[in-house]
């Protein structure tokens, strides 16, 4: 069976106990491995806030599961995930049609780390049309 990456986020519900959290863990783990997979990184990346309420919750503690198997397992994988009342939300993707676990073993990788919150002030992540059409009035004029 070729074997191939994936990778699958979700998010579990903020007030459980830490020990379930751990429960979580185990049984997606679980079924990973009984369907032939392998569990890559595994990194929770803790509670943080939710872009909207989903089931009247406003936070959510994320987690990244990186993993390998056959293109089988990823609808066990979900139906799992979506009948576990614990899981808030969840997706999976594809990241690699092949994967050789022989070479992938060789390269050490990090977990994936969650990215920075966004309380703080960020810089805008776009820039206005109209500075755009100045920049190149800009430019236009230097050609002359």
């Amino acid at each position: 069976m070729q074997l191939r990456k994936y990778e699958s986020f979700f998010i579990v519900d903020p007030d459980l106990p830490e020990d379930a959290y751990q429960g979580v863990a185990q049984k997606f783990r679980g079924v990973v491995e009984s369907g032939g997979g392998t569990v890559l990184t595994y990194a929770p990346w803790g509670k943080k806030k939710l872009a909207y309420s989903v089931k009247k919750k406003s936070y959510g503690y994320y987690i990244l599961m990186e993993f390998a198997s056959g293109p089988d397992l990823i609808a066990e994988l979900e139906r799992t995930m979506r009948i576990d009342e614990r899981v808030l939300k969840f997706i999976t993707v594809k990241l690699d049609d092949e994967f050789d676990p022989e070479k992938d073993k060789d390269r050490e990788r990090p977990a994936p780390m969650p990215p920075d919150d966004d309380e703080g002030e960020s810089p805008p992540r776009f820039v206005a049309a109209h500075e755009d059409e100045e920049e190149e009035e800009d430019e236009g004029e230097e050609e002359d």
